[in-house]
This record gives C-alpha cells, sequence and structure tokens, in this order.
C-alpha cells in the first residue's frame, strides 16, 4: 500500500485545533537573529506580556469592561450588587451618548485584563468631573490609584479647568479620605434617588492652581 499525493499532505484539519503554545510554534516563522522563546514570550500562556500598562485610547469593548471592573469590585462590599453595575453602565454610557465623549479615560492593563480606570468629564464653566476611579483589589498598594488620579488632574491643567468635582456616596470611608487626602473637600451631601434608593449624593470639590 502507498499514500497518494494528497495523503503525504500535513493534516492541516488537525493542527488548525492546536491552539497550544508549541503547536502554534510549529507554524510560526522565526526571524534569523530571535529566538523562538523570543518570539512566543513564553514566560506568559499565550505569549502575552503581563506587564501593567496605561492608555487613553476608549475602544470598543472599554465601557462594557469598565462597568463588569465596577461591579465585581463593589460587590463584595454589600448594597452593591446588580443594581450598582446598571448603574455604572448607564453613566459611561452617557459618556458617549449625552457627553460626546467630551473628556478623557484612563485604563490600566495588566496584559488584556483591566486593573484599573478613571476618567474626566468636561463639564461647563472650566469644571472637570472625575468619575469611576476604581483599582482592583489585587492591585492596591503600588500607587496605580495615585498615578491616574494625577493624570486626570494634568488634563484638567492642560484645559483650563479651574476646579475638579466628583460624586461619592457613604459606606466607602476609604475613598472618601482618600479624595479628602488628595485636596478635595464636600460641598454637598443630600439625598438623592441612586441605583437601591435614597441614598446621600456626596460630592466634593478640589481647586485647581
Amino acid at each position: 500500500m502507498r499514500l497518494t499525493s494528497q495523503g503525504k499532505q500535513p493534516p492541516i484539519g488537525i493542527f488548525a485545533r492546536d491552539f497550544s503554545v508549541p503547536g502554534a510554534l510549529l507554524w510560526i516563522p522565526v526571524p534569523a537573529n530571535e529566538s523562538i522563546a523570543a518570539v512566543a514570550n513564553l514566560g506568559h500562556p499565550f505569549g502575552m506580556s503581563d506587564e501593567l500598562t496605561i492608555r487613553s485610547d476608549l475602544r470598543v469593548g472599554d465601557l462594557g469592561r469598565i462597568t463588569t471592573l465596577h461591579g465585581e469590585t463593589y460587590d463584595p462590599l454589600g448594597g452593591y450588587g446588580l443594581r450598582f453595575e446598571a448603574y455604572v453602565g448607564q453613566t459611561v454610557a452617557e459618556f458617549v451618548l449625552g457627553n460626546d465623549g467630551c473628556g478623557k479615560v484612563w485604563l490600566a492593563e495588566r496584559g488584556t485584563r483591566l486593573v484599573g480606570c478613571t476618567a474626566i468629564v468636561l463639564r461647563d464653566d472650566n469644571i472637570g468631573q472625575l468619575r469611576w476611579v476604581v483599582v482592583d483589589p489585587a492591585e492596591r498598594g503600588q500607587g496605580l490609584g495615585g498615578q491616574l488620579v494625577s493624570n486626570a488632574f494634568d488634563y484638567c491643567k492642560e484645559n483650563g479647568c479651574r476646579s475638579v468635582i466628583l460624586e461619592t456616596t457613604d459606606g466607602l470611608p476609604e475613598s472618601q479620605a482618600m479624595y479628602e487626602k488628595l485636596g478635595f473637600e464636600v460641598v454637598s451631601d443630600d439625598s438623592e434617588e441612586l441605583w437601591d434608593g435614597p441614598r446621600p449624593l456626596i460630592i466634593m470639590k478640589k481647586p485647581l492652581p
């Protein structure tokens, strides 16, 4: 028995389903001055870098990722469940639909995973509104939140803002203490109808030099 010329060809259908890194390497052309390990970055699954990066170009899919990060980060606190996630999603959507994206968003990523974000929404009267300040609990204590907020302040100054405002609520003493440390002061704490009923809507303000 002999194989025909067609039978001698590699079984492409089988290899097409082999998504493992070793299988993929069989088909990656390696430049003469590069090693296979360098091309595949074998130190991380699927060859992806685990480096922390910050970008500010908002892409398709980012709005949902911002909403998900808030939902997953706040859910363990109690009172911040599915309705809170939906509430955040509404404000994120308004940034594009109601404000035409007038402002800037910073996204911190470790590899392909979103681990932190913040944003500035440019308002009337030279005011910047700080929004969606959140850092994955596993990434805290490394100065990431401070770096994101610092980027936001710099952006406000570049755009002629005279002050920055933010909205928060009760039950988040650590967040409010951080904002006070950054120079924010409470200017209003009236009760408003939020995601789960009446809550104090705490508005804080920081003047810019």
